[in-house]
């Protein structure tokens, strides 16, 4: 049996030192063809498709891509994106998305592919949250949140499309705006005048002594800054 960090981070020997006793199954149907093998090596559906599809040495396995149920890594592609942008730490738990995130992915497609999903994961799972109010779920999503920029997987243009994304209140949550400053991806200024962040989030910046006196008399001549915000503001001051 093998574990989910087993098979994503295996080489291509590894790979098939683990893989070679899957029997591939008899059952035309793909999705049933992949069940077979995950229930051999000891992982669930999504597991295997993603743990093989992030896994920069399978590419040319195809031995072990027809064994699990594709017949390219063009299909093994697919349906790991649509299995990893979808879930919410049902088939795929937290720890398993970290181990995505922390894996050294030294190879340009697997890097660019990534940062593409991420986005689209992050808005279906908030989509969620904002459904359920599942706390079990927030405190996954804040773990992620929080290992997409400890492995520097976030970008400038991350950054700025989740300061300008209607999330405030989630990204206070899983307090954000430090990781952006720590990560030097966002001028402090550019968050200091944003309309998009929320009075605690600025506040944040003030404790910090990244705003001075100044910038707060610039952003409090701004006549329509939102109430809550100039209150905080002039009360600083």
């Amino acid at each position: 049996m093998a574990t989910f960090r087993d098979i994503l981070l295996a080489d291509d020997t590894a790979l098939v030192r683990l893989f070679y006793k899957v029997r591939a199954g008899a059952d035309s149907d793909f999705i049933k063809k992949i069940n077979h093998a995950a229930a051999q090596v000891g992982v669930n559906h999504s597991q295997l498709v993603c743990a093989l599809g992030f896994n920069r040495y399978v590419r040319d396995l195809t031995d072990i891509l027809e064994l699990v149920g594709f017949s390219s890594y063009k299909l093994l592609s697919y349906r790991r994106n649509e299995l990893f942008s979808t879930d919410c730490y049902r088939q795929l738990d937290i720890d398993n998305v970290i181990d995505i995130y922390a894996a050294q992915l030294a190879d340009s497609e697997l890097e660019r592919n990534l940062l593409e999903l991420v986005p689209q994961r992050l808005a279906h799972i908030e989509a969620r949250l904002e459904e359920t109010l599942d706390p079990a779920m927030l405190i996954s999503y804040k773990m992620e949140v929080h290992s997409i920029y400890s492995a520097g997987i976030a970008t400038a243009e991350f950054a700025a499309a989740r300061i300008d994304a209607p999330i405030a209140d989630l990204r206070l949550k899983v307090e954000e705006i430090p990781m952006i400053v720590e990560g030097g991806l966002v001028p402090v200024g550019n968050l200091f005048y944003s309309d998009s962040l929320l009075p605690a989030e600025k506040r944040y910046l003030i404790d910090g002594g990244l705003v001075d006196a100044e910038m707060i008399r610039n952003r409090l001549a701004n006549p329509e800054i939102p109430e809550d915000e100039r209150q905080m503001l002039e009360d600083f001051l």
